[in-house]
């Protein structure tokens, strides 16, 4: 293969995606309300300008997008409209597009009849179709990809690529499932040693929400993760793939961050604090941080405390931390700019206590904090705390997986937390 070439590989946009549970926001006036819900409705399209605006910059011969560019099947006029005018602009500085839709914009949905620039590429439903790269008349590359018919596709895609052997660099498109991963539906199941035996460059994947190069190199097999987090689950930063290759077909990528807003979980410990004055410090100089680490990017912040001390059983006051609430978004979010935003606190704190002196008590908090060493050590206990376990993940299978040893352990330290609060008495607290 004669010559080097770029291109920009992103998934997972979900254009026009609602924001669940954020259309009403409580605490704070009109204007700061409407300034932090404007750029939470915005941030998936900001995503798409940031992926146009960086091919351009790095002046990459195609791009490509790996399924879920909308968020819904009967996708909005609105979504529609942006996305193909952002492609547009590509077409202007002749950026090829190539797109596959994935199981949240399958084929079945409702669409418009828009006309679409001449540089744009989208896939057939349900069969591979390849499709040539040319820059200055000669070939570079190949692109082959599927599109989903409906939602739910239980066949594996991978099998149906085939590289043609004249194919200069070929690059697969496929919205799936690799290797059954459980936090994801098991769309286009497929495994990386089938990805790595069929004979492509690189494989252009969607559908995983979190960054993951399966395989560096001899192909390499990729998912970008979205490009903007929509969640309290999807934190840190997200963007896409850039891809430059070489005349000897290496591959070089360069992750370039995409996001406008920025979804972060902080966990403030508690341990050595008094007064809600000293946690509300606290919390302050968390969220500054916050906003110098992530300066000109808004940031949503879920706040989890967790430790122990004497301020435990103040925060089980009624009011105490909807107050403390109000008063960090007063001061993190305003009716412009960037903000940080306190999605919520989260209390998982406790009391400050001898454990090992109150195991030893009679009294049913000592027994019930003897069960939880004895289980553990292992043995009979811990397995008949298992069992008891086992009738709830057998009737939720399809959501909740058994723990593991370490998870299990933090079960059991979570029993104890909860037994100390509505079972142990102390008046000095």
């Amino acid at each position: 293969m004669d010559g080097s070439f770029s291109f920009i590989h992103a998934a997972d946009l979900h254009l026009d995606s609602p924001f669940r549970g954020y259309t009403r926001i409580d605490f704070a006036d009109e204007k700061t309300r409407e300034n932090v819900l404007r750029q939470l409705r915005d941030c998936t399209y900001n995503a798409l300008d940031n992926i146009v605006e960086a091919c351009l910059v790095h002046r990459v011969d195609f791009l490509v997008l790996a399924g879920d560019i909308y968020d819904l099947a009967d996708r909005s006029l609105r979504a529609q409209l942006r996305f193909r005018d952002a492609l547009g602009r590509l077409a202007g500085a002749g950026v090829a597009v190539f797109v596959a839709y994935g199981n949240h914009d399958h084929g079945a949905g409702w669409r418009a009849e828009l006309a679409w620039p001449d540089n744009v590429c989208i896939f057939p439903a349900g069969e591979v179709a390849a499709r040539p790269v040319v820059r200055r008349g000669r070939e570079v590359a190949r692109v082959y990809g599927i599109s989903y018919p409906r939602r739910e596709v239980a066949e594996n895609y991978a099998r149906l690529f085939r590289r043609e052997p004249d194919a200069p660099f070929a690059v697969a498109v496929l919205h799936c499932n690799v290797g059954g991963l459980s936090l994801h539906a098991n769309y286009a199941p497929c495994t990386l040693e089938e990805l790595a035996g069929a004979g492509f460059d690189y494989w252009a994947l969607g559908h995983v929400h979190g960054r993951s190069v399966l395989k560096a190199h001899s192909p390499c097999v990729v998912y970008p993760g979205n490009p903007q987090g929509r969640n309290p689950r999807e934190t840190g930063n997200r963007g896409c793939y850039l891809v430059r290759v070489g005349p000897g077909g290496g591959v070089n990528m360069q992750f370039i961050e995409t996001d406008s807003v920025r979804w972060e979980r902080v966990q403030v410990p508690i341990d050595g604090l008094g007064t809600e004055q000293e946690l509300l410090e606290r919390l302050v100089d968390r969220l500054s941080r916050l906003q110098q680490i992530h300066a000109g990017r808004s940031v949503v912040a879920r706040l989890e405390l967790a430790g122990r001390g004497p301020l435990h059983r103040r925060l089980q006051h009624a009011g105490a931390l909807e107050g403390m609430l109000e008063e960090l978004r007063y001061r993190f979010a305003g009716p412009a700019g960037p903000f940080v935003w306190p999605e919520s606190i989260r209390p998982n704190t406790a009391a400050p206590v001898d454990k090992e002196s109150l195991r030893e008590n009679e009294t049913l908090l000592g027994d019930l904090l003897a069960i939880s060493r004895e289980a553990r050590g292992g043995g009979e206990m811990r397995d008949r705390l298992r069992q008891a376990l086992a009738p709830l993940h057998s009737r939720a299978a399809r959501h909740l997986n058994p723990p593991g040893e370490e998870e299990f352990n933090a079960l059991l330290e979570a029993a104890e937390d909860l037994a100390l609060d509505l079972l142990w008495e102390d008046e000095d607290i």
